[in-house]
């Protein structure tokens, strides 16, 4: 059960950060097909979710 829950958190946060680090990158392009404001949702909410998960997968593994 530990280990899915290292795995999840892991990989969602790798997913979320790879997303606001594409969003930060190409948002110009993006927006062009996406609303602005709607490519800056994205982006925020990505990379605090990422963070989030990142803080509970590394307090996880550490036993807090």
């Amino acid at each position: 059960m530990f280990g899915q829950y290292y795995m999840i958190t892991g990989t969602g946060a790798f997913a979320l950060i790879l997303l606001a680090v594409i969003t930060g990158l190409f948002g110009r392009n993006l927006r062009k097909v996406i609303p602005g404001p709607a490519v800056l949702k994205i982006h925020k909410f990505s990379a605090l979710t990422g963070v989030l998960c990142a803080l509970l997968h590394v307090l996880g593994v550490h036993g807090y």
